[in-house]
């Protein structure tokens, strides 16, 4: 199968996640449900509410532009120094394409470093890996300390209290399976290594591990850990508060009063979810939410009108952004261009 077809597929199927998720969040609502969702989102524009989603899309460019701070700090163990303008491009660039296809912004956002930059593929891929496990550690913090604030309201969301009667994972047939082959290719790997170790696509491989490798090794040695945590930290503070300023536009949220934030915590964490479950958030970031708001008793339309606002600001700053970065680089980096296409004097 093609690279281009898995692709596709893939892309059908995230797509269909998403699409799955918008009929499961309106299934169930009728005529006059569905208007009020629509007439919330509408009310936004009431009252110059949508200033606070002004400020919500300014914070989240401030997020992109830590996350680019936080790249260049990586790539300087491997002996780069990465201009902060390139590294934000290729952050730009890489939500606009995920939006699109899952995973090709990643490997765009490498090929645009390698491009401007002169930085191996394998190498920047590393440490965009590090990044992602980076950010599932701020995220499983995070969600640690919405849970220990919330614990009864987001339990009632991820724990099922009946007994299931679940297979434990050692007698799991599927992960016994995986286990038998994975010996059976490793005990192969050493019995005919002397051969596999002559092949071409071996040492190919074996070149991209040890470029992704010494990626992953660039965060033990980092040259300004400090900044690299205090980035880190801002990016999810960002986070945070792009949904806190978004909802002042709901005047029903406003009403929550003190657990305005707390609520804002639990929607972050469960939101961030449906990103990963769903082709950019579609259908599935709004559903969450929606349940979420349902815990602190804003109902359900109101909820998903939040979701809805709220995952369309996001998406128009990056698709905007992403538009800026692809318009703006070629400029921004003049003079590589002119180093790859030089002139020839004519006679």
């Amino acid at each position: 199968m093609s690279d281009k077809i898995k692709k596709t597929l893939q892309f059908i199927l995230f797509l269909g996640l998403g699409l799955f998720f918008i009929w499961f969040s309106l299934k169930d609502l009728n005529a006059e449900q569905r208007s009020t969702i629509i007439e919330n989102m509408k009310a936004v524009a009431i009252d110059n509410r949508w200033i606070f989603l002004v400020f919500s899309m300014i914070i989240g460019l401030l997020s992109v532009v830590f996350r680019a701070f936080r790249s260049v700090i990586l790539l300087e163990p491997l002996g780069y120094r990465v201009s902060k303008t390139n590294s934000y491009h290729s952050v730009m660039i890489c939500y606009i394409a995920n939006l699109a296809f899952p995973r090709l912004g990643e490997v765009l956002r490498c090929t645009f470093i390698q491009r401007y930059e002169k930085v191996p593929f394998q190498k920047t891929l590393g440490t965009v890996v590090t990044e992602r496990i980076i950010d599932m550690i701020c995220f499983g913090l995070t969600f640690i300390v919405a849970l220990l604030l919330e614990r009864d309201k987001l339990a009632s969301l991820f724990l099922n209290k009946t007994q299931t009667g679940n297979q434990g994972l050692l007698s799991n047939p599927s992960f016994l399976l995986f286990i038998i082959i994975a010996v059976v290719l490793i005990v192969l790997f050493f019995i005919f290594r002397k051969s596999i170790i002559r092949w071409s696509v071996y040492q190919k491989i074996k070149n991209i591990l040890l470029g992704f490798w010494s990626g992953l090794l660039s965060i033990v040695k980092l040259k300004r850990p400090i900044a690299f945590i205090l980035y880190s930290i801002l990016i999810w503070m960002c986070y945070f508060f792009m949904f806190y300023v978004a909802i002042f536009a709901f005047p029903a949220l406003r009403a929550l009063g003190s657990e305005m934030w707390i609520a804002s915590l639990s929607c972050v964490v469960v939101g961030t979810i449906g990103f990963i479950i769903a082709q950019g958030g579609l259908g599935a970031y709004p559903l969450l939410i929606a349940s979420v708001l349902l815990l602190y008793n804003v109902n359900k339309e109101i909820g998903l009108a939040v979701g809805w606002v709220v995952w369309t600001t996001e998406t128009v700053l990056y698709i905007l952004g992403g538009i800026v970065s692809l318009i703006l680089a070629p400029f921004t980096n003049a003079k590589t261009n002119k180093d790859e296409h030089p002139t020839t004097d004519k006679a």
